[in-house]
This record gives structure tokens, C-alpha cells and sequence, in this order.
């Protein structure tokens, strides 16, 4: 073996990076300690993730969520 994998299984086990990310951004766009950090850094944050990873439909769903809290749109 020479221990590369198929792309679609790097895909697969990047999915839990994905989600973790997700999960941080969502929580910390919501803390008000946090607004130290204006909008604009959190959509660098969220959209380096978009394009970053494939991302399931799932997750850009609760990507779009996270950047319409900021206020902002994905396009």
C-alpha cells in the first residue's frame, strides 16, 4: 500500500473538519465577546470554509444561515 486514498474518501473524511468548522463559526458569530471581530472577518472566515471543501447541501445550508445572521449574502 502505498497510503494515498481516492479523492472521494479524503472528501468523506474531511467532512467532520466541515462540520466542526461549521459548528465554531456558528457558535462564535453568536457571542456578543466576540464582536471584537467586525462582519467582514467573519464572512472571510465562513467563506474560506466554502471554498476550502466540497460542502454537502447541508452545510451550505447552515452556511447561508450563519452569513444571513451577519447579515450578509453568500454571492
Amino acid at each position: 500500500m502505498n497510503g494515498k486514498k481516492p479523492a472521494a474518501t479524503r472528501r468523506v473524511l474531511a467532512a467532520h473538519v466541515v462540520d466542526a468548522e461549521l459548528e465554531h463559526l456558528d457558535w462564535a458569530t453568536r457571542q456578543p465577546a466576540l464582536h471584537l471581530f467586525d462582519a467582514g472577518y467573519w464572512r472571510r472566515r465562513v467563506l474560506a470554509v466554502k471554498g476550502s471543501f466540497e460542502l454537502t447541501e447541508r452545510q451550505l445550508i447552515q452556511l447561508e444561515k450563519i452569513l444571513q445572521r451577519l447579515g450578509l449574502s453568500a454571492d
